[in-house]
């Protein structure tokens, strides 16, 4: 088995290539770059500065209750809705960065 400390002590990342289930390991400052050229080129992501995801959670919380009290969804579509702040996470890039391309 692969120890994560070692990869920690000498910066290297364990990933699964594809679909297919084959791993890679390589340095982390080839994903990071990879990643930064990915981003730059498509213009795809923007890194965030600050953490919206309170901001967020409230919003949508505020909406479904103005929904559900002008009688636009029922109670039941509220609660299914209703984001759960311990499993909700924000998105975040999914890239596998090719660092030997």
């Amino acid at each position: 088995s692969i120890n994560s400390k070692k990869l920690k002590r000498h910066k290297l990342i364990l990933c699964e290539t594809d679909k297919s289930g084959v791993l890679h390991i390589g340095r982390q400052i080839d994903y990071e770059r990879k990643a930064a050229e990915y981003r730059q080129t498509t213009g795809a992501y923007e890194e965030l500065t600050s953490n919206p995801f309170n901001d967020i959670i409230c919003t949508v919380t505020r909406l479904l209750n103005h929904l559900k009290s002008f009688k636009r969804i029922y109670e039941c579509q509220r609660i299914k809705m209703m984001p759960i702040r311990e499993k909700t996470e924000l998105a975040y890039m999914y890239f596998i960065p090719k660092p030997h391309k």
